[in-house]
């Protein structure tokens, strides 16, 4: 990194930071919950949220720019190393929708034991701390190993769109804290997928 300018790889760091954040606050209401004490369905309700736009739609979006980027420099992966992470990037989502849902069942009256929203969210958070320390590790520090630095300030370009249609995930994070300590009253209807009850 020169000075202050972050290059691709320093912005996906940064990243994995802000959302290890989120998944502090979402930790604590699990662990509250798988003790018997009251959580806010809303907070799950708003942590999928986060997942489904930032976490999905812009970080992950950027890391397959990343990893398109990886296979035409025709870097020397592990056989299925993108592969894996790829694909732990479709079941993140299919956790989180599987958190949307429960929550959005528990606000709305339909559902009165936290059991479904609990296990969607342990799921999401043992996937995704995997899923971090396996790019970490492995594909990240290869990338910055072997691209060149014109390479990660051409995608470093490309991040900043991909950014700029789905806002600040660092500004995302924060609110997410702000928000939860105290837990909010009121109940929160985003739109988004559509759940099956």
């Amino acid at each position: 990194m020169k000075g202050s300018v972050m290059d691709a790889l320093d912005v996906l760091n940064q990243e994995h930071r802000h959302i290890q954040r989120v998944l502090v606050v979402l930790d604590r209401a699990v662990a509250k919950g798988r003790d018997g004490e009251f959580v806010s369905a809303s907070l799950f309700l708003r942590a999928a949220n986060f997942f489904l736009t930032f976490v999905d739609g812009s970080h992950h979006a950027k890391e397959m720019v990343l990893f398109q980027t990886m296979v035409a420099h025709r870097l020397p992966l592990a056989p299925g190393l993108l592969a894996q992470v790829s694909g732990e990037h479709g079941t993140g989502s299919e956790h989180a929708v599987a958190m949307l849902c429960a929550a959005e069942a528990m606000l709305r009256g339909g559902e009165t034991d936290p059991a479904r929203m609990l296990d969607a969210a342990d799921d999401w958070l043992r996937l995704y701390r995997g899923h971090t320390a396996v790019e970490e590790a492995q594909v990240f520090p290869m990338a910055r190993r072997l691209l060149p630095a014109g390479i990660l300030d051409r995608m470093r370009t490309r991040f900043a769109r991909i950014e700029a249609s789905h806002g600040s995930l660092a500004d995302a994070a924060d609110a997410m804290e702000r928000a939860f300590t105290p837990p909010p009253a009121g109940r929160l209807f985003p739109r988004g997928p559509v759940c099956s009850f």
